[in-house]
């Protein structure tokens, strides 16, 4: 299933998106509501027959790393590795019914950009309404609330879409 020059590309997007939530968009706050949170992507592009512990192990990593850079106290993550333990069943409802003998790697290649987008819809929706449920412990003020988790989930949503059209791209080229 996975070879050295699969291990080494994961371990780059890792790397990469790890470095991108920590330097560029743990700054960014659009209308002081959204903040894009696309590091989710590192899970998603996951091969289908990844096993669970994987997914929650990755999850936890990279939450846990963007929190020790962010200076926060566990939000990404706990809401990453809960994002781990559920993204297989989202894979599976959202894959393509014919996945073939050896399974696939999530993109808008193999599942269409119907099924690929909701997949990543439903990923950053759990996410974001996770982590700002998390950060704000209190059902106060919903309306921003609900405000911050939409907002949030639309930014994450188009620059997961802009990151998987440029991995297509590249794909293509080789």
């Amino acid at each position: 299933m996975t070879s050295h020059n699969t291990i080494i590309q994961y371990a780059l997007w890792f790397l990469g998106l790890l470095l991108m939530q920590v330097l560029v968009f743990n700054h960014m706050h659009f209308l002081g509501y959204a903040t894009p949170m696309p590091f989710i992507y590192m899970l998603l592009i996951m091969h289908n027959e990844t096993p669970r512990w994987v997914y929650i192990i990755l999850g936890f990593t990279l939450g846990l790393l963007i929190d020790i850079a962010a200076n926060t106290i566990g939000e990404c993550a706990s809401v990453a590795t809960l994002l781990g333990l559920i993204t297989p069943h989202l894979l599976n409802a959202f894959s393509p019914s014919d996945r073939g003998d050896d399974g696939f790697f999530p993109s808008a290649i193999t599942m269409k950009w119907g099924g690929f987008l909701s997949y990543v819809t439903a990923a950053s929706f759990v996410l974001c309404s996770l982590f700002f449920i998390i950060e704000n412990f209190s059902f106060f003020h919903l309306g921003d609330l609900l405000l911050d988790i939409i907002s949030s989930s639309a930014i994450t949503i188009l620059i997961i879409c802009a990151i998987e059209q440029v991995r297509i791209s590249a794909m293509r080229r080789k």
